[in-house]
């Protein structure tokens, strides 16, 4: 009998949407506004945004898909976006278009909100070549004129206010030289429209194909 009672109680529990969970575990949120408090009173109470939030030993406090750290500051999980790794080069003379991905309306919907953008590919070593970086209509030159062999970018760009972003470039090249810049200071797109990230390469000697070509990029969400 006993047993049935606490059978009873428990389902009680889960349709009053509050489930005592265990110090460490997972919840799972399924679309309606989800708090996810010290497990041993609420681990789970229903209710926001999509995704999973894990508990650990500390019974930590997570809200609205943001993760508690050590302290008191809580951040969104991070991660890939998009990825393409099927090599693009340019092809004969003028600007051409290698890699490109639009970055989702309201993906930099707070200001500190940061992305990670990250390219390589390889020049022949022979042909002056150009490859620039587009953040919206903004394009950024990465190499000018120099022949190139392997070539390796890092993009971060942050949100400093709404409409307005900043950030820097880090060029790595084949002969292990590398170069900083900031990107330029008006970036101004706006946030709530997607925004299109662009690679495109030129050959500024010649008009033969794959002086430069893009392998991959990756796009990242910070926070």
């Amino acid at each position: 009998m006993s047993l049935i009672i606490d059978s009873l109680a428990k389902l009680a529990e889960k349709f009053s949407q509050k489930y005592p969970g265990e110090a460490s575990g997972v919840a799972t949120l399924d679309g309606s506004s989800k708090v996810v408090e010290d497990p041993g009173s609420a681990a789970y109470t229903k209710g926001g945004a999509s995704g999973i939030l894990g508990l650990d030993a500390n019974a930590r406090i997570a809200t609205d898909q943001a993760f508690s750290t050590g302290g008191s500051d809580t951040h969104k999980a991070m991660g890939v976006i998009d990825l393409q790794f099927t090599p693009v080069g340019n092809v004969g003379a003028g600007e051409d278009d290698l890699m490109s991905y639009t970055l989702p309306a309201n993906t930099l919907d707070a200001d500190g909100k940061a992305i990670r953008i990250i390219a390589w590919g390889t020049g022949n070593n022979a042909d002056s070549v150009r490859l620039k970086m587009y953040f919206g209509a903004v394009p950024r030159t990465i190499v000018n004129s120099a022949p190139t062999g392997q070539w390796y970018v890092t993009v971060i760009i942050v949100r400093t206010s709404a409409g307005n972003q900043g950030g820097g470039v880090h060029l790595v090249e084949d002969s292990l030289s590398s170069a900083s810049a900031y990107l330029p200071a008006a970036l101004t797109e706006d946030e709530t429209a997607g925004i299109i990230i662009q690679f495109t390469g030129e050959n500024i000697t010649d008009a033969s194909d794959d002086a430069v070509r893009q392998l991959g990029m990756i796009v990242e969400i910070l926070n």
